[in-house]
């Protein structure tokens, strides 16, 4: 019986040889074609001027602000609507903003997708981590569906959904 001399890999029996097909075979899995993603960033670019333009664009959402008492003055009501429309009006700001942030995060991470992060020059690398920085910042857990959803699988997970709540 002849026996086999070609290093083992890991451990798990594999040879080098067939360990190298392996990993060739999932670089060729994940080869991206260059065209379909500079197509994609033209329309995520495209998405951003279309944001820049609209209404919807937070230096313009700044510009149709109401100056206070204009919905009243001397009752709580009024003062009440203002707060609220003030806080609105922030939020859609904020979510403008944070909006054409991502899509340009989006199309960096496709430029720079072909080539690494390590052949970017250094103001697009400053300017994707400003962008990274910036939704960590923003980022509220209370407001996204996905942790809620966690929590609800933990809950029943462990029983906890289907126990009777207050005193008894």
């Amino acid at each position: 019986m002849a026996e086999n001399n070609e290093p083992v890999l890991l451990g798990v029996g594999n040879t080098a040889a067939s360990a190298a097909a392996a990993i060739r075979a999932q670089a060729k899995a994940l080869e991206v074609d260059y065209e379909t993603l500079t197509g994609y960033k033209k329309k995520v670019d495209e998405l951003l001027t279309k944001l820049k333009g609209s209404e919807a664009y937070d230096k313009k959402l700044a510009d149709g602000t109401l100056p206070e008492g204009t919905l009243g003055k001397g009752f709580a009501e009024a003062d009440a609507l203002f707060k609220t429309y003030d806080t609105v009006h922030t939020q859609l700001q904020n979510l403008s903003k944070g909006l054409a942030a991502q899509i340009e995060g989006l199309g960096i991470a496709i430029l720079t997708s072909g080539k690494g992060f390590a052949g970017v020059d250094e103001e697009t690398k400053r300017r994707m981590h400003s962008i990274v920085v910036q939704a960590k910042e923003d980022y509220v857990p209370e407001r996204d569906p996905l942790v809620q959803q966690q929590k609800d699988a933990e809950h029943s997970a462990t029983g906890e959904a289907n126990k009777p709540k207050g005193k008894i």
